[in-house]
């Protein structure tokens, strides 16, 4: 697991790459730079799964057929993730592993616990879809901007929203009455609540609105935890 680990290092430097260019980035659309730094980070960190993966084949499984049968396997070895569990051991067993959960329970539990039918916002998953996509193209992003107004440091409030406050403490300072309604503030705003705007910029890929810094972190941290799993399972 090695060079898997030295390819998550490597990807994390190219996301705090691409995580300083995003904020620094001041153009209306989404540049050219910051989508193909985002594409490549996650077509990397698809093929990573794979990867650990391969390097199990490799160790557990080839050794254990023949080598006609290890040539047929080897095309196949692809980290699966279903959307329901009947799907999971027929997808073990394309590549030799189908008894996976019997011959080997802890590394079959690792894989597992890391299906989408586990978890209904799935990272992986949408990281195998948007890794899938870029095959064929550059994958689309737009930005949203989320423009807040920010009271005492504990309140939060977007410029969609309508507010009304009255006679209320907020860090023990008085707001006797305020209003705000979609950006526009009136009535009594006390200098001591340090009130500032706040505007964020997500980069959100095509279809799904999938946040592209969410989805590049995520998918490191969790797969980074997979290796290590597997690290300690072999």
């Amino acid at each position: 697991m090695y060079e898997v680990k030295e390819q998550i290092e490597y990807l994390k430097k190219r996301l705090t790459e691409l995580i300083s260019l995003c904020e620094r980035e001041n153009t209306p659309e989404v540049s050219g730079d910051v989508r193909n730094i985002a594409q490549a980070i996650i077509t990397r960190l698809n093929r990573l799964l794979d990867n650990i993966l391969f390097l199990y084949f490799v160790t557990k499984v080839k050794p254990a057929v023949s080598e006609k049968m290890a040539n047929d396997y080897e095309k196949r070895v692809l980290f699966p993730l279903c959307n329901k569990p009947s799907d999971l051991i027929p997808q073990l067993a394309r590549f030799g592993a189908g008894n996976l959960n019997i011959s080997d329970p802890e590394i079959y539990s690792i894989i597992e616990q890391s299906q989408p039918y586990n978890n209904i916002d799935s990272v992986l998953s949408y990281l195998r879809k948007y890794s899938n996509l870029g095959h064929r193209k550059l994958i689309a992003q737009k930005k949203s901007k989320n423009i807040s107004l920010i009271l005492g440091d504990v309140i939060k409030i977007s410029d969609q929203a309508s507010v009304t406050m009255n006679n209320v403490l907020v860090n023990g300072i008085p707001i006797n009455h305020l209003k705000i309604d979609k950006g526009a503030v009136s009535g009594n705003l006390d200098a001591r609540l340090n009130p500032r705007v706040e505007i964020q910029v997500s980069y959100l890929l095509e279809d799904d609105g999938v946040d592209v810094l969410w989805l590049c972190q995520n998918s490191l941290v969790k797969i980074e935890k997979i290796v290590d799993d597997f690290k300690k399972a072999s």
